[in-house]
């Protein structure tokens, strides 16, 4: 079993994060003058419910829970706050899947599926990645027409219809568990960068801001991940990013968070506000247009997108 030092890797993101405010690293500057217009490149946007609510069907209409959407068709998820978003105009390639994991894998809920699994499964990280980026392959270039590509989390170790087994047979993540998901998560940022565009990634959201039994209850599962687990989790995931992509764009959008009701699934303030800050941290003049619930939300300034272009600087 991999040997993970907790205290130290929680000292390091803790830190990372303190300094870098909404980012951990990657600078913008050089920005050009006020009257220039930047260029608006396609964001691609790759998860699981973070990024898109709704599961999806395969050719003969079966579906990983059976096609449910979260909110039942009422939530905005990260993937449609980005589209709706006035600032960068709406260009978004959003392959992510409700309830998706790292790996493909069926649903086995036992409230739908009574100790059996779906027949459809969700798609892999890496799919979703490998979809998303052949949205925006040029032809004549050889190219692919995006800079980034937004990877939200996966439910690996969040519940017990995470692991494509009847929820009876589901165990707890143990640490070396989760330190596998960390390393599935780096794997794909190693692809995106293999691609020429860069990962950007989130912790997630704080755990005083979501209610996990509540998160149980309202998806009809036999388990979630314990407050504690959960803390470990993101510190193992964040810290291993930091550590073995830096290359990445790590954005901590979630900082401000509230949820729709449910336990977990962010609300349109918390959405928005995430957005602005992806686009605002990928380079672009973020202006909120929208009012802020509660007065919750972050400031945005004019922050223009500078002139280098990473995918043809990495090719």
């Amino acid at each position: 079993m991999r040997k993970i030092l907790l205290t130290a890797g929680l000292l390091l993101s803790s830190t990372q994060i303190a300094l870098a405010g909404p980012h951990y690293h990657g600078s913008h500057g050089g920005s050009p003058l006020p009257d220039e217009s930047p260029e608006t490149l396609p964001v691609l946007i790759v998860g699981a419910s973070f990024a898109n609510g709704k599961a999806p069907f395969d050719g003969d209409l079966s579906s990983p829970l059976l096609g449910l959407s979260v909110g039942t068709g009422q939530y905005i998820s990260l993937g449609d706050a980005l589209i709706r978003n006035r600032t960068h105009s709406g260009y978004v390639v959003n392959e992510a899947q409700a309830s998706a994991t790292t790996f493909a894998r069926e649903s086995c809920r036992t409230a739908l599926y009574a100790g059996g699994c779906s027949t459809a499964e969700t798609d892999s990280y890496q799919t979703q990645v490998l979809r998303a980026s052949s949205r925006v392959y040029s032809l004549a270039s050889g190219a692919y027409n995006a800079e980034y590509v937004v990877v939200t989390a996966p439910n690996d170790c969040l519940h017990s219809d995470a692991f494509g087994l009847p929820e009876s047979d589901a165990k707890q993540c143990d640490e070396e568990d989760m330190q596998d998901v960390a390393d599935r998560m780096v794997e794909i940022g190693q692809l995106v960068i293999g691609l020429g565009m860069t990962p950007v990634f989130a912790p997630y959201p704080d755990v005083s801001t979501i209610d996990l039994e509540l998160f149980r209850q309202s998806s009809l599962l036999e388990w979630t991940i314990s407050p504690t687990d959960y803390q470990m989790l993101n510190n193992i995931v964040m810290t291993t990013l930091a550590s073995d992509l830096p290359d990445a764009l790590i954005i901590d959008y979630w900082a401000e968070y509230a949820h729709i009701g449910d336990g977990i699934h962010p609300d349109l303030a918390t959405v928005e506000n995430a957005a602005d800050m992806i686009l605002e941290g990928i380079g672009y003049n973020v202006i909120a247009e929208h009012p802020r619930n509660n007065g919750r939300g972050h400031k945005h300034g004019h922050h223009h997108r500078d002139g280098h272009n990473k995918r043809h600087n990495r090719r």
